[in-house]
């Protein structure tokens, strides 16, 4: 390390007074405790030099050895800056809004005894519940509120999901292990093998690299170094690896066109053993049914994770054995091409994931909560002329396939297994299918359902738009009857009764699955790429292309929000992520005269459904509220059947939404998330990403001739090195995520690395010029006043933690500059009016043009978790004020950006009536001379009227208007920290165009504004809280 061998003087010291007292309890010699133990995690090491390593690796044992070596008096300071509060401890202060990024690459691991060979038979002596108390009655529980405020009931039997045994797991010495690697127990060339084995290199490449002269000094100091590829190949394959794979011989076709094939596959038990034992999962792994409710009095649920549902309660209650662990299986499948070319060679990969594991790891690709099982069988039958016969046996082929896979979980679901999981514990696993992420085809084909019908209900073509009640749902009993019968008599009535495929479902020999139910809803495929895409066609032919594309394109930036430079009809790739983008500021899009309000409302309640949708907690009224929002539009569509009826014709006939199954599937949302969690925890785009990592990059690095073995043998090499590192990082500190270093109050943060918000807009992928003078990596955070957060109230107001970088972006400006370059007129009067109304002096300095004062051009607003929604994650808003930049000839090269936002004007008013919209055109500090007026930033804001509400009760989008002083906007000078929510205004298209004033450098092209509730979802959370909460929107006088 930098500091060298004496930094840990300290650190040896403080080992040695934590043995004193380990002596008693060990009966160690405090020596050798010192010597081989972290003081600050307890971990033992056989050396001070491996203790050492840990330290510096270790990022949690890191900062609290440099925190108690440096001292206080050591750290770097603050500038802070409060209005009317005391003086804020060090210790009592907020954690700073310093994020760090750390990448893990991590896979399952099961250390050098978790084997599934290892696992021994249970012994009946130490079989036992070791959390049984004796004074607790048998089936009594322990319920509770958690940190979320959320109230949980425990399932009744009290032994249900508790280890079978006090006894644990022994990981084994991992020293040993590390030495019996080789090179590859180096981290140094650990590094090294896992960026040559992973970036795309030949063995060609490989082999000139590791001649490179780097290389070659490192030989000089002694350190070995692979010779060429073929060695560092082989050092790789003799690492461990995850479940074996194997090949099936399958056929898929019958007579003439019958053929074999090939279908590569893992043994499910062993995959769900991986998961379950998984110890980078020991925080996040549930083993109990639980239910969630709002308070103590049990009378509104609470729907989050899988365990929070009905179906794992069900499950338990329904299982002999009292002391069995239920792991719900979550499966996902989906056909993918090996290359971009959408027509070229496909590849079907299917993968699973636990749903005892937190839906917040499981959406996280890179940390490996979902593993691949297999590849299935692609055949197109091409060849077979008749279009029913090669339906038939494309969907033999698919479920000849899954039953080899799902064999082993026949016996096992029913009568279960032993496992070690991710505690160290031994238990009674009993792993059942529970969902299945898939698109609506794939749906219908796991589900034997035609694609006229529903794979979840009883619903046929006529009728499947119109809303209304939902059929009832498929019978699976009657199903696998039908179907066997089939297979018999060759009778198909019986299945066309039923909209039934003849096929022999591999859920036949599962009687606990309910295909129907397990069929979760789909985010992406339903909704963003679903009914959006639908919704959009329909606003096209509503305004035309051209007027479409114009507002999109004179819609105002803001952070976060992409910006259609050319409209949405010309983005060649449309994907998930653009029809997010599209869906937040859609609305505002639509609002015109010519629109029929019928039909705005059918897009408001569209959009308010998916928003709740969206949600990572749900409550009972929160789901009603998504069944009012579906009944919504199923009233207002009928706006856009054909012009016979003399509507808008967009909808040829009223059974133009039978067509439409995906309207259908929004019917199941809220069932669904009753029976499995919210459906964030089922993204099928977690999938999507797995298809780069499992079938794209693999895929590359084969020679294209039989590519599937090769896939297997990359994926076998991959995992292998992710597993070493799983192992490395366990022995000399596993890395810890942002979650957990925001707990700890870092002072000194320079090593610290600011993540950026995700989501810049395609007009901001060039660099900026004032980007690298404003960073905020090194940031000044402004406390707030406390005295609003801490008041008991029911209705929740932002009171976010505002941060400027400590360089401001441009240290000198003049007082003229920022009137003309940065859009504000009034600046000089502005700010002398702020001054005389907040300094005590009785004339403060007069303020020249000469003046020149720090500029900044970004904030950031760190919000804390909503008290209302606390399973949401927390908001980080970005404030822009950037001039514009203009090139040698004076012209203009980039637009500027002048963000929006908030601010509070009456806390004596409730919701949105408190505050008012102000567009930032500068964020700023005084000059050094005066300082001692005010030493906080500040910001120059154009100020909006106060916002009204939508009379007409259509679109429900609060506006406003510019407001003007003389001949330009009114502006107004506060404190930065007077900045509540970032906020997006978009102009009201039904409002006539106006000139913005001569002084403008942005114009306002409209005479009205409406705030866009959907910009983000955090806005979105807090509008709908205001509006159940109450608050009603009032006027609020400016004084210029």
């Amino acid at each position: 390390m930098a500091r060298g061998g004496a930094m840990y003087t300290r650190a040896i010291r403080r080992a040695a007074a934590r043995a004193s007292h380990l002596d008693e309890a060990n009966g160690a010699a405090p020596s050798d405790v010192s010597r081989v133990t972290c003081p600050y995690c307890g971990t033992e090491f056989g050396s001070e030099g491996d203790r050492n390593r840990h330290v510096s690796l270790f990022v949690l044992c890191r900062v609290k050895h440099e925190y108690s070596v440096k001292g206080k008096a050591g750290q770097k300071r603050k500038r802070e800056y409060e209005v009317d509060s005391p003086e804020i401890d060090v210790m009592d202060r907020p954690p700073p809004t310093k994020h760090v990024r750390i990448d893990e690459t991590v896979l399952p691991v099961a250390g050098p005894s978790r084997h599934p060979n290892a696992i021994p038979h249970p012994d009946p002596s130490l079989v036992s519940d070791p959390n049984r108390s004796p004074d607790v009655a048998e089936g009594s529980v322990v319920c509770g509120y958690t940190k979320d405020g959320v109230f949980v009931e425990k399932f009744p039997v009290r032994t249900a999901g508790l280890a079978m045994s006090t006894r644990k797991t022994n990981n084994g010495d991992l020293r040993t292990y590390l030495d019996s690697c080789g090179k590859l127990g180096d981290c140094d060339l650990f590094e090294t093998a896992e960026g040559m084995m992973t970036t795309g290199l030949t063995g060609r490449g490989r082999t000139r690299q590791l001649k490179a002269p780097a290389y070659r000094e490192w030989r000089r100091k002694g350190k070995e170094v692979w010779g060429t590829s073929d060695s560092l190949v082989r050092d790789v394959d003799q690492l461990p690896k995850g479940p074996k794979w194997m090949e099936v011989d399958v056929s898929g076709g019958k007579g003439h066109y019958k053929r074999p094939h090939t279908l590569y596959m893992r043994d499910v038990l062993e995959v769900t053993r991986e998961l379950i034992g998984a110890r980078r999962f020991r925080r996040y792994m549930h083993y109990a049914p639980e239910r969630h409710w709002t308070s103590k009095s049990r009378t509104r649920r609470v729907y989050d994770e899988m365990w929070s549902g009905d179906w794992w309660w069900r499950m338990q209650s329904d299982m002999q054995n009292k002391n069995g662990t239920i792991v719900p299986l979550i499966i996902a499948s989906d056909e993918t091409t090996l290359t971009n070319n959408p027509r070229g060679d496909k590849a079907h990969p299917i993968y699973l994931s636990i749903g005892n594991i937190s839906k917040s790891v499981r959406r996280k690709p890179t940390k490996r909560p979902m593993i691949i099982i297999g590849y299935l069988p692609v055949d197109s039958f091409d060849d077979v002329p008749d279009d029913g016969s090669r339906q038939q046996f494309r969907a033999d082929l698919f479920h000849c396939s899954l039953d080899e896979i799902f064999a082993p979980l026949k016996k096992a679901s029913s009568e279960g297994v032993l496992a070690w999981c991710a505690d160290g514990c031994l238990r009674h696993i009993y792993p059942s299918i529970a969902a299945w992420i898939a698109d609506y085809p794939k749906q219908n084909d796991i589900a034997c359902t035609a694609q006229s019908g529903c794979p979840k209900c009883m619903q046929r073509w006529h009728g499947r738009g119109r809303g209304g009640p939902i059929a009832p749902l498929r019978n699976q009993d009657k199903a696998r009857q039908a179907l066997r019968g089939y297979r018999l008599t060759e009778d198909v009535g019986v299945l066309q009764r039923l909209g039934l495929k003849p096929v022999a479902p591999f859920w036949d020999g599962f009687p606990e699955l309910d295909v129907g139910r397990a069929l979760v809803p789909d985010l992406l495929h339903q909704l963003y790429k679903g009914m959006f895409e639908h919704v959009r066609d329909w606003v096209e032919d509503l305004l035309g292309t051209v007027e479409f594309n114009r507002r999109f394109v004179e819609m105002p930036a803001a952070q976060g929000l992409r910006h259609f430079k050319k409209g949405v009809t010309r983005v060649k790739i449309w994907a998930g992520r653009e029809s997010r983008d599209m869906m937040r500021q859609f609305l505002p899009v639509i609002v015109d005269a010519k629109a029929p309000p019928d039909f705005i409302r059918l897009v408001r309640a569209l959009l308010d459904f998916s928003y709740l949708a969206h949600g990572a907690q749900l409550t009972e009224a929160e789901l009603a509220r998504m069944d009012e929002a579906l009944t919504t539009f199923h009233k207002a569509k009928d706006v856009l059947v054909d012009k016979t009826n003399k509507k808008m014709g967009i909808v040829a006939g009223e059974g133009g939404f039978d067509r439409i199954p995906k309207l259908h599937m929004l019917g199941h949302y809220t069932q669904d998330i009753r029976e499995l969690g919210t459906p964030d925890g089922y993204s099928t785009e977690t999938p999507e990403h797995l298809h780069i990592l499992y079938v794209k990059i693999p895929w590359r690095m084969s020679n294209r001739r039989n590519p599937l073995p090769q896939m297997v043998q990359y994926v076998r090499r991959l995992e292998a090195l992710e597993i070493q590192r799983v192992y490395l990082e366990e022995y000399h500190g596993e890395p810890i995520g942002i979650q957990d270093i925001q707990e700890f109050n870092f002072e000194d943060d320079d090593e610290l690395e600011f993540v950026e918000e995700e989501g810049e807009d395609e007009s901001e992928d060039e660099e900026d010029p004032y980007e690298s003078e404003d960073e905020l990596e090194d940031g000044v955070e402004i406390p707030t006043d406390k005295s609003e957060a801490s008041a008991v109230s029911e209705i929740y107001y932002p009171q976010p933690m505002t941060s400027i970088a400590r360089r401001p972006a441009v240290l000198n400006v003049a007082a003229c500059v920022i009137a003309s370059s940065y859009g504000a007129p009034e600046f000089i009067r502005v700010l002398q009016l702020f001054l005389s109304a907040t300094t005590p002096l009785p004339k403060p300095p007069l303020l020249l043009p000469s003046h020149h004062f720090p500029v900044w051009h970004k904030a950031v607003l760190e919000h804390r978790p909503l008290s209302f929604a606390l399973g949401q994650p927390c908001q980080r808003d970005v404030i822009r004020a950037h001039p514009p930049i203009r090139d040698a000839a004076g012209r203009i090269s980039k637009a500027g950006v002048f963000d929006t936002a908030l601010f509070a004007v009456d806390r004596s008013c409730s919701g949105l009536k408190r505050f008012r919209a102000g567009r930032v055109r500068a964020i700023f500090a005084l000059p050094q001379d005066l300082v001692h007026l005010y030493d906080g930033p500040l910001v120059y804001l154009d100020v909006f009227a106060p916002f009204s509400s939508d009379d007409s009760n259509t679109h429900c989008l609060f506006s406003t208007t510019p407001q003007y002083y003389g001949t330009s906007y009114a502006p107004i000078v506060l404190p930065l920290a007077c900045l509540k929510l970032a906020c997006h205004l978009a102009p009201d298209f039904s409002s006539p165009s106006t000139r913005p004033p001569a002084s403008s450098c942005l114009a306002l092209t409209h005479t009205r504004y409406l705030l866009n509730e959907f910009y983000t979802y955090f806005t979105f959370l807090i509008l709908s809280h205001w509006r159940v909460a109450g608050g009603d929107v009032v006027g609020w006088s400016y004084t210029p």
